[in-house]
């Protein structure tokens, strides 16, 4: 590689990260009923030691915001023991442990959340004949005590880095989008008032945590067709003038198209968190296709970012990072990028790791 930055140390506020590499929050479903924390979470983080900054996936503060009913949790004291171990497991890898917490709000299910009525924020804006059920301003207050109970949850158990989720079409995508955000109080309508939750939730964890934790958003700032990416960059300005000092850029509802040059490298996906940097002194965090270190070391190198972030990248390949770090970026397992990833629906089927299974059997017959 032609330039070490990538791997080189930072800090943010009083933490330092090792390397500018960050382990994105993806879930691998396999907790239970009990939303608690299961022997094969601790071997899946530990098993990808090496980047700078580890963030555990989307782990629930509220029964009813389950994504799946194999999701992790963090509605319950019982839950801090396993979540825990856990952040014990990452810190011994040499990483900074963060933990994202989360609500699916009408991406829900009765199935997911064990006959529990999914919430949104304005029945209108969800198609279909889907059982839900809107929020009032009573249940919305509810559920920003449960971020903030569940960040004290997340600080009891040792994580240093909370990450907030409003992306990806769940509870604060929904409030944030005029697609979904059809409310004709304070909750809905203008875009102030759809940035009131997100803003609030914000408020109430970083008073609950004080400095005992870095607290920010994985901010979805564009949807496919909803929230513009003018909307988002407001969002962000505006946490960024309430004290918040970092920001993971993704999407909102859908993938937006468009957003890159036609010539670029990059994604779409990484584009947006690109235009982000330009409007913020915000340390960013940039995600999307990032499977070669080429192109997360271009990223940094040219300030388009200031972390780079690689899901696929660590599931095809666990020592992605660590390949790097040791200059054997030759002897990378490249994920195959297959659509949609086998990794997810399961592990065992990913092409990338039933040929490294293969070689590691050949090497044991030639031993």
């Amino acid at each position: 590689m032609s330039s070490k930055l990538l791997i080189s140390p930072m800090t943010l506020g009083s933490l330092k990260l090792k390397n500018r590499i960050v382990m994105p929050p993806m879930v691998i479903w396999q907790s239970d009923e009990s939303a608690e924390v299961k022997n094969a979470h601790l071997e899946h983080y530990n098993d990808r030691s090496g980047p700078g900054l580890m963030i555990v996936e989307a782990t629930t503060v509220a029964q009813e915001g389950r994504l799946a009913s194999t999701q992790l949790g963090i509605f319950d004291d019982r839950h801090i023991p396993g979540l825990k171990k856990l952040a014990l497991v990452i810190q011994k890898t040499g990483a900074v442990s963060g933990i994202q917490i989360h609500h699916a709000g009408g991406k829900a299910s009765l199935e997911t959340n064990y006959g529990l009525m999914p919430l949104v924020p304005s029945r209108e804006g969800v198609p279909g004949e889907k059982e839900c059920r809107e929020l009032t301003v009573v249940d919305i207050k509810r559920i920003i005590r449960d971020f903030a109970a569940g960040a004290e949850r997340a600080v009891a158990a040792g994580f240093e880095i909370i990450e907030l989720h409003g992306a990806h079409g769940y509870l604060g995508s929904q409030f944030l989008s005029p697609k979904t955000n059809l409310r004709k109080d304070e909750y809905g309508g203008s875009l102030e008032n759809r940035q009131r939750f997100i803003l609030e939730v914000y408020k109430a964890v970083t008073k609950v945590v004080g400095s005992r934790a870095q607290v920010y958003f994985r901010l979805g700032v564009a949807d496919k067709d909803g929230l513009n990416l003018e909307e988002g960059i407001d969002t962000v300005k505006q946490l960024e003038s309430l004290g918040m000092k970092l920001v993971n850029v993704s999407c909102g509802i859908g993938f937006p198209e468009g957003i890159a040059a036609p010539e670029s490298p990059y994604s779409d996906l990484m584009h947006l968190a690109i235009e982000v940097k330009k409007h913020t002194s915000m340390t960013v965090i940039g995600v999307g296709g990032v499977i070669a270190p080429e192109m997360a070391e271009s990223l940094v190198e040219s300030g388009g970012i200031d972390l780079v972030a690689a899901g696929k990248a660590h599931l095809a390949d666990p020592q992605w990072t660590q390949k790097i770090v040791t200059e054997r970026v030759d002897e990378i397992d490249t994920c195959l990028q297959c659509g949609p990833c086998r990794w997810f629906k399961d592990p065992s089927k990913c092409p990338v790791g039933i040929k490294r299974r293969k070689n590691a059997g050949k090497l044991k017959k030639l031993v």
